[in-house]
């Protein structure tokens, strides 16, 4: 096993009951009616009960979880062997297997990252004490964007462009 193969392992599982627990604790700062936008001069004008916020949040991030640990579980019992016969990524299928496993685990870690900063960023925006709308948030859209084009990108650009490497 690689180093980064443990490193977003651990990140995954890590991640999980992190954002777990940031949703429950925002849960209980937010205010009943939560701001979800707001006018360009930083008033809020739509909002949302924070139990409909929770309960959506919630379905989302388990259902999404859910999904790519399935999806993950069920891409590494395939034979890409017999599914392609000419690549030489197949003919090496537990350095595909092991490469495939640490891009979910990396692509669920960032998911889960991303939420977590999410929330609390929509945390500090909803306080009724020290509330910061003059801080920019945008920045939590842009680099989660980033973060999630670089993980999705990274796993067709390696399968493309180089060989793996074998196992002794």
């Amino acid at each position: 096993m690689s180093i980064s193969h443990i490193f977003f392992s651990f990140w995954r599982k890590v991640s999980m009951p992190v954002l777990a627990i940031t949703l429950i604790v925002c849960y209980f700062i937010f205010p009943d009616n939560v701001a979800i936008h707001h006018t360009s001069s930083g008033r809020p004008d739509d909002f949302i009960s924070k139990q409909n916020l929770f309960y959506v949040a919630f379905g989302f991030i388990i259902g999404l979880n859910f999904l790519l640990n399935l999806l993950r579980t069920q891409i590494q019992k395939i034979n890409f062997e017999k599914l392609n016969t000419n690549s030489v990524w197949a003919k090496e299928s537990d350095t595909l297997k092991h490469l495939l496993e640490a891009w979910f685990n990396a692509f669920i870690a960032v998911m889960n990252s991303f939420m977590i900063i999410f929330l609390i960023a929509l945390n500090r925006i909803n306080r009724t004490e020290d509330q910061r709308l003059d801080l920019n948030y945008d920045w939590v859209i842009i680099g989660g964007a980033i973060a999630l084009l670089i993980v999705l990108f990274y796993l067709p650009i390696r399968l493309l462009y180089t060989n793996p490497t074998t196992r002794a």
